[in-house]
């Protein structure tokens, strides 16, 4: 069963895994980008921003206050 359930984490991890460098979160360089700030916009993954928020209310790169996170979706390629 442990053999199993690795093998589907393995699978799942690759299929989620970012295209390129400019995908993973800028911060922690571990996740894909999956929050934008609001109001500045700037993005990181869920997980950087979640524990930011924990102690702060300004953005890591801006120092704006933020006032909302949405989910970030990457716009389609042209």
């Amino acid at each position: 069963m442990l053999n199993h359930l690795s093998e589907e984490f393995k699978q799942a991890a690759a299929t989620t895994l970012p295209t390129s460098e400019e995908d993973l979160c800028p911060i922690c360089y571990a996740h894909p980008i999956s929050a934008i700030f609001r109001p500045c916009s700037h993005k990181s993954c869920k997980a950087c921003i979640n524990q930011h928020l924990m102690n702060n209310k300004d953005c890591f790169f801006c120092k704006a206050t933020i006032t909302g996170v949405d989910d970030f979706t990457k716009p389609a390629s042209s």
